[in-house]
């Protein structure tokens, strides 16, 4: 029974610290619409800026290719000019290092910002992997239990 409690320990810490490191890669993506321009702000997780991060802006009229494409400043801020008399969609992908962020960006839309996708919490995600770990440590105990029960029985 001790040396599954220690297991169980050492796979909580385990997890834990992957955890921790799969958390540092978030992105965070933002807009804002001012006159005629849009600025498009990406972050990490953590809140540091994505520095020169590959920006391209799909065009609603087409969104198969990128009209315009470039790299965020030293804030993680990209700002360009759209013609939105055509209305529609635009989109907008930030990446840098095999991660990043697509936003869509209504044109129609009386909006003037938005903090892009929502992102679990770090609590949030805590509560889960402690949930799924739970249910992992109660069936191994259920089937422990039961494989106990019949060497038991049989002496």
């Amino acid at each position: 029974m001790r040396g599954s409690v220690t297991l169980i320990v050492r796979l909580l810490a385990i997890i834990c610290i992957l955890t921790g490191i799969a958390l540092a890669h978030g992105v965070s993506v933002t807009w804002e619409a001012c006159d005629e321009e849009i600025s498009v702000k990406a972050a990490w997780d953590d809140g540091l800026p994505m520095v020169e991060a590959q920006v391209a802006v799909f065009s609603p009229l087409n969104p198969a290719s990128p009209f315009l494409t470039g790299k965020t400043d030293d804030e993680g801020v990209f700002v360009f000019k759209l013609d939105d008399s055509h209305g529609g969609v635009c989109d907008v992908q930030v990446r840098k290092a095999g991660h990043g962020e697509m936003i869509h960006i209504d044109l129609s839309s009386d909006e003037t910002s938005h903090g892009g996708a929502s992102v679990y919490t770090t609590g949030q995600i805590l509560l889960m992997v402690v949930c799924v770990i739970w249910g992992f440590a109660g069936t191994a105990f259920f089937f422990h239990s039961r494989k106990k029960r019949k060497t038991d029985a049989h002496t």
